[in-house]
């Protein structure tokens, strides 16, 4: 049995509209047959309000004797408080009102930066203005100014996904054009991991110079952890008084966590335990590095340029602060470490059904392995 809408209604691309046939006496004041009004949702029960609606005033309009064109208009508008189309600034708006909500303060930095580079292109013009011509201008002004396609890409993602959204939230009878641009082919530079020695040589200078900075350093080179990880610590995260001192890895209001994988406990060994109770010492307050990390976010991107200039200038042009997770990975394949385990150890999501089941691997499991890859100074 196949389920008919009611009369006059009907759907196209999931957004209901009204069709319904014009009085032959009418024909010549509309100049058209038959009326069709998209009702400005996709939402049944609401489309059938409207529809009754737009019905009963539609009956009294016709069956007047001089109908006014104009008065359908108002009509309409009155009846379709949602069809009012946005301009882009407001759909970013309401795409943060509703998408925004618990994320970062980076989602919204993104969405804000993305959406006026648009607008300084093109303009903040109501969305069906938008065509695929304007989104090729856009991508050609962003690569005009020296962006690499991967930059572009992440751009349109974050400009696409607005699109996407307000052409749900606002019914609108659209494609995004962002959508349909095509990006020219890129090659992404493999980051390579910190070799051994230069892992030892960088160790040796943080036990030197012995300062925060240096602490940031020497807790990711035997952790494995993301830079924002670490720079977002609080000191109640460092657990130092148990059988296996390691750090509870756990989102915070200032730094959220990647993935849901991202939280976990990661045993301290080496320069990282070193560091931890340099830390604990030396620091006061409620973070570990309170240099990038305050009530309200952790500055992460302060953090990688600082560290990454430091290891330029004095290790390898090569080494940057991500290198030493990619080290991290590669250190424990060498000791055979099981896959889950350096996927637990490392925050790292985890592909198969099998691996999500049970609590995973405890501290005292993977302390033998992080044992294993410390390096002898």
């Amino acid at each position: 049995m196949v389920d008919q809408l009611p009369s006059y209604l009907f759907t196209k691309r999931d957004v209901y509209y009204y069709s319904r046939r014009i009085p032959p006496k009418m024909w010549a004041i509309y100049g058209k047959k038959r009326l069709v009004i998209s009702l400005g949702t996709k939402s049944f029960n609401q489309g059938l309000s409207l529809s009754h609606a737009l019905t009963l005033k539609l009956d009294k309009l016709w069956g007047e004797d001089k109908p006014i064109p104009s008065s359908l208009d108002v009509l309409v508008a009155k009846i379709e408080p949602r069809k009012r189309e946005p301009r882009l600034s407001e759909a970013r708006d309401s795409y943060l009102a509703i998408r925004g909500v618990g994320k970062p303060k980076t989602f919204e930095q993104a969405a804000m930066r993305n959406i006026e580079a648009v607008i300084g292109f093109i303009g903040d013009l109501k969305l069906t203005h938008f065509t695929t011509l304007e989104a090729v201008k856009v991508r050609d002004a962003l690569l005009s100014r020296g962006l690499t396609v991967l930059s572009v890409r992440r751009m349109f993602a974050t400009i696409n996904a607005v699109f996407h959204f307000a052409i749900g939230e606002y019914g609108l009878d659209m494609k995004n054009p962002f959508a349909l641009v095509h990006m020219p082919q890129s090659t992404r530079k493999k980051r390579l991991p910190i070799p051994i020695e230069s892992i030892r040589e960088i160790q040796n200078a943080c036990f030197e110079i012995d300062d925060d900075l240096r602490w940031l350093v020497a807790l990711i080179s035997d952790t494995g952890m993301r830079l924002s990880e670490a720079a977002g610590l609080a000191r109640n995260d460092i657990r130092l008084n148990y059988e296996v001192p390691h750090i509870n890895l756990k989102s915070h209001p200032w730094r959220r966590l990647k993935t849901q994988q991202s939280e976990r406990q990661i045993p301290l060994v080496g320069a990282a335990q070193w560091s931890a109770q340099r830390i604990v010492v030396k620091t006061e307050g409620e973070w570990c590095f309170p240099r990038y990390t305050n009530a309200e976010n952790c500055n992460g991107n302060s953090a990688s340029a600082a560290l990454n200039k430091w290891l330029k200038a004095n290790f390898c042009n090569d080494a940057v602060v991500h290198g030493f997770r990619h080290a991290f990975r590669d250190r424990l394949r060498a000791v055979n470490c099981p896959t889950e385990m350096i996927d637990q150890l490392g925050g790292w999501s985890i592909l198969n059904v099998g691996g999500r089941y049970g609590q995973g691997y405890d501290l005292r499991s993977q302390k033998v392995f992080m044992d294993s890859i410390t390096i002898d100074m």
